[in-house]
């Protein structure tokens, strides 16, 4: 995949792909990534009359350009789950998390996962419309923030706490969207906008401030991938969206590492999905987006990269 930028005005961008077919795409992005327009002479104008890999092609090129907008002019063209910096600063901030701290976050969707092959109690019930509990898929939005001491800025927020009536201590320590109420995900969020505006960009350092509740996907009645969706603690997109399925989590220690491997996958998943081949230390096989193990299973162009059972070096390969 190749891009460049053709131009920018008040109402978006232009860029031109050459996806892995040799084929030019000519896109206009606005700043928020949505579409102006997508124009590409090798592909029929109408999907039904596409293979199902030109299809895959156009959606690879069009991927590839709000990415490429995205790190070449800073522009929020990519939705957070699915960008791979994003995605990997989470990663990252879940390395720095102290044991006590992980299992906070995530106990209840260990135990969630527990639930399949022990007899423990479930903290989320089923929905009614799921008819084999081990078809599901758990979803966890993961939200980043300032690490406050590490930014250097504690002082400034804790006085910033107390000229917004918030109780520093308590609202500073990461939490699940469950143990927070409307006006306080209000309050907080004015806090945050405060603090980062009066913050250096090249000192801020990240951690991972919240959790939403647990998400449940399920195929419905008509086969489609239905979710019933949980709590949310901000009100804001999520930096990264865990998707699991219900495999035995093993010790908490196991599951710690598992959900460090998933999200390198779905790192994996992002650069795939444009066309390109991820970094090497993403070069992984297993599990990783749900959308992206229906198009490995869909598509010819794609390796199994889903699938634990192969080897990466042949796979990666193929790209």
């Amino acid at each position: 995949m190749n891009a460049t930028i053709d131009g920018e005005d008040e109402r978006g961008i232009g860029v031109t792909v050459i996806d892995n077919n040799d084929s030019e795409h000519r896109i206009a992005l606005s700043f928020d990534g949505a579409f102006q327009t997508h124009e590409c002479d090798a592909y029929p104008d109408k999907p039904a009359n596409r293979t199902s890999d030109e299809n895959e092609h156009n959606e690879q090129a069009r991927r590839y350009a709000k990415y490429y907008v995205y790190r070449e002019r800073g522009y929020d063209t990519v939705d957070h789950i699915d960008n791979p910096d994003y995605v990997n600063a989470v990663r990252q901030a879940i390395l720095t998390l102290s044991d006590e701290a992980f299992e906070q976050l995530f106990g209840p969707l260990y135990t969630q996962l527990q639930s399949h092959h022990k007899d423990v109690e479930r903290p989320v019930d089923l929905p009614d419309g799921v008819q084999k509990p081990d078809a599901v898929i758990y979803e966890l939005d993961l939200y980043l923030g300032v690490d406050i001491a590490e930014s250097g800025l504690t002082d400034q927020a804790r006085s910033l706490a107390e000229a917004h009536g918030l109780d520093y201590e308590s609202g500073t320590t990461a939490r699940s969207g469950a143990m927070v109420d409307e006006s306080q995900r209000q309050n907080w969020a004015e806090f945050g906008e405060h603090l980062t505006d009066l913050a250096n960009p090249d000192s801020i350092e990240l951690d991972l401030s919240a959790v939403s509740g647990i998400h449940v996907g399920y195929p419905n009645s008509r086969g489609e991938h239905e979710v019933q969706w949980a709590d949310r603690p901000l009100d804001r997109e999520p930096n990264a969206r865990l998707e699991l399925m219900p495999a035995e989590p093993g010790s908490i220690n196991e599951f710690r590492q598992y959900l460090d491997h998933h999200l390198r996958c779905q790192v994996r998943d992002c650069f795939v999905g444009m066309g390109l081949l991820p970094p090497e230390p993403f070069q992984t096989i297993g599990y990783g987006k749900f959308m992206y193990a229906r198009r490995y299973d869909h598509y010819d162009l794609y390796p199994k990269f889903h699938k634990s059972d192969t080897e990466s070096g042949s796979l990666f390969g193929q790209l």
